[in-house]
Order: structure tokens, then sequence, then C-alpha cells
């Protein structure tokens, strides 16, 4: 008798896991590590009288994002194109906060664009992995 949840697949098929839900924990997951590497760090905050504990959480905030947008969006098809423009695109509103502080400017904008870029590609390329679907 054939199990509920492996209805309809063949032998050797992989399991159906929910891609948006699979993308979505991924990006949450996923979206911290571009701390570890570059930040944003709060008192580059703090020294312009800013609550930079809690103006950090716009980058982690967006960042944990990513892999929801790479979810839901189908647009473009291929998910190695779709993950990092997802990732730039939900990380640039609030690059913005990178161009009004002194201390980071562009540089800082470039980093924390290609670490989203970066975070949407993995995101993309694993639920590919684990699915074999390009989007949901």
């Amino acid at each position: 008798m054939a199990d509920r949840a492996n209805a309809g697949q063949g032998e050797g098929s992989r399991p159906a896991i929910p891609y948006v839900a699979l993308c979505a924990a991924l990006g949450a997951g996923l979206g911290w590590l571009p701390q570890y590497f570059h930040g944003p760090i709060p008192y580059k905050f703090d020294t312009h009288y800013l609550d930079g504990s809690l103006m950090v959480w716009a980058f982690y905030s967006a960042r944990m994002l990513i892999g929801l947008w790479v979810g839901v969006s189908t647009w473009p098809r291929p998910w190695w194109l779709r993950g990092p423009l997802c990732g730039a695109v939900v990380i640039f509103p609030v690059l913005f906060i990178s161009l009004a502080t002194p201390e980071c400017g562009w540089p800082c904008f470039g980093v924390n664009l290609a670490s989203a870029a970066i975070v949407g590609l993995c995101v993309a390329g694993i639920a590919f992995l684990s699915t074999g679907r390009h989007h949901r």
C-alpha cells in the first residue's frame, strides 16, 4: 500500500518539498552569513548618534527575506538568474543607509549588494538541487 506522502511518485523520485517554504528557510539561515564577513556593525551608526543596534536590523531582515522572494517569484525563470536578482532587489533600498554613512559609502554599498546577490544565488541553487525545480 502506497504511503500518502509518496502517492504519485515514481521509484527513486525526490520527495515533495514545498519550494516556497524551503527557500524561505534557506534565506532565513543563509541571510545571517554576511554579517560574519562584513557587517554592518552598530558602531558605524553609533558615532552619528543613531541607535546602531537597531539600524543593523534593516540589513539583517532584508537579507533574511531574500529566500522568501526567491521562493515566490517566477521571473526570470532560470534559478541562477532569479536568485541573484532577488537578492539585489531586496537589499537595494537598505543600501541607501550605507551611502548616507560617511564611514561606509560606495564600498559598503558594493559589498552588501554583492553578498545579497550571493545569498540569493545560494538559496536558489540549493532549492534547485533539493527539488529539481527552477521555481514554485
